[in-house]
């Protein structure tokens, strides 16, 4: 499987400014700034790197390296950050900002990449890409556009904000960001299913019994009360990671050998997905909510739980339930495959985590050493970081496929449009109810479906 996913040299890398559109925000800080630092110190990023942020405020780069975490070394971006003041609403100031890339380039040498990380919420990148467009910057060879989610808020909203970004920059321009597609677990989601037998040959409707995907926090909105107002569960994370880790566990890999239709086995497994309507789908808001927002009539849901099925005949008859929560008794991202039973004893399982630590778990049944004939539940369980002691951020490689062109672990816009067809029915039903169940903060998640 060593041809999965090919390797390319940090020198075959073009000479790359990348632009960083909401340089001082928190995504910025916590993020970006220290991904490129862990990326030039692992000797991935490029010979020739620079970074400009965009700033409306007078801000120099020493303030906003100043925000870093103190441990975080920064002598990279000290020597090759700069920012460039401008508003970002004025089109004359396009042309000043594509001359300030261009004498940067007559620097960098021939064949330079220019890509735009708008680290902005939606109402605000959507007239950036448009004013990039009209500016002429999506002609110029190389130039890609970096987009954080949500894309849309339902299918006729992504739909329109898709057409939006196609009137300027071509789909192979645009990288839509899911950090989960990143994070080295979901990576290998295929490795694990198709580089070993024990689960390559029973990863179907035949063996398992259902599949659970599962996103649960103990945290609140944690002062996010306008986002979390206009967004709630189902769209912060059922249409976008939680889908996501569905895909990647029903798709098809071993059809191709080749990375750059990895897309379209996502593609693929979501056209298939549909919601179980036969099996309620649950809204819910922890108690406190409505007072942290101070929105006594909130209707917005804290708490989701679906249940999806697939016509895919490996997949018919297997359900695939997708639950998230706030202020629920655990922090955990996982994804439970239930085998089916054989005999008197319970089901195996198998655990793919993702929070708080990366692994994988298999339930298994053994007996007690011993006289008489007793059978108990263990594990064997693989820790990522017991096991090799080291992990790669997200946005690290993020920006590290983007720096390369590989658009296998972004979302397409036909995967954007599938998780909203897919949802859609639920929203429909939920934006007809005037009504929405509560729950006490530190609850379990089955408790609530129940």
């Amino acid at each position: 499987m060593n041809d999965i996913r090919t390797e390319t040299s940090p020198h075959a890398i073009p000479p790359t400014i990348l632009v960083i559109v909401g340089i001082t925000g928190d995504l910025s800080k916590r993020k970006l700034l220290p991904a490129i630092e862990k990326l030039v110190a692992a000797g991935a990023a490029p010979d020739k790197l620079k970074i400009v942020g965009i700033t409306r405020r007078d801000v120099s780069a020493k303030q906003v390296l100043q925000a870093l975490p103190d441990e975080l070394p920064h002598g990279f971006l000290t020597q090759n950050m700069s920012m460039f003041q401008m508003d970002l609403s004025v089109s004359a100031d396009y042309k000043k900002l594509d001359a300030y890339l261009h004498e940067l380039e007559i620097g960098l040498g021939e064949g330079v990449q220019r890509l735009f990380y708008l680290s902005v919420p939606p109402q605000i990148s959507q007239p950036i890409v448009k004013l990039l467009g009209k500016n002429g910057f999506a002609d110029k060879p190389g130039t890609k556009l970096l987009l954080e989610k949500p894309f849309g808020t339902d299918l006729e909203t992504a739909r329109e904000l898709i057409e939006q970004t196609k009137q300027h920059f071509a789909e192979e321009q645009v990288y839509r960001i899911d950090h989960y597609l990143a994070k080295d677990m979901a990576q290998n989601m295929i490795v694990f299913r198709e580089g070993n037998a024990l689960l390559a040959h029973t990863w179907n409707n035949e063996f398992i019994e259902r599949i659970d995907i599962v996103a649960s926090e103990k945290i609140g909105i944690e002062g996010r009360a306008a986002f979390y107002e206009q967004t709630g569960a189902l769209r912060d994370l059922v249409q976008s990671h939680l889908l996501q880790l569905a895909a990647l566990t029903l798709m098809h890999p071993s059809v191709t050998r080749n990375l750059r239709n990895i897309c379209q086995c996502r593609i693929d497994a979501l056209r298939q997905l549909h919601i179980d309507e036969s099996v309620p789908f649950t809204r819910a808001q922890y108690s406190s909510y409505a007072d942290e927002v101070k929105n006594p009539g909130s209707l917005t849901e804290t708490f989701a739980d679906i249940t999806l099925k697939s016509t895919d005949p490996a997949w018919q008859g297997v359900p695939i339930r997708i639950v998230t929560g706030k202020a629920l008794d655990k922090k955990a991202t996982e994804i439970k495959i239930t085998y089916k039973k054989i005999n008197e004893y319970e089901s195996n399982e198998l655990l793919i985590r993702f929070q708080p630590n990366e692994g994988i778990e298999l339930r298994l049944w053994t007996k007690v050493p011993g006289y008489e004939w007793k059978v108990e539940n263990h594990s064997l369980e693989l820790d990522f970081q017991e096991t090799f002691n080291t992990s790669t951020e997200a946005y690290e490689q993020v920006l590290l496929d983007a720096l390369k062109s590989d658009q296998s672990l972004f979302t397409t816009s036909e995967e954007v449009i599938e998780s909203w067809r897919i949802l859609a029915p639920v929203q429909h039903a939920w934006s007809m109810s005037p009504t929405i169940s509560t729950y006490k903060p530190g609850s379990n998640y089955d408790h609530i479906a129940g």
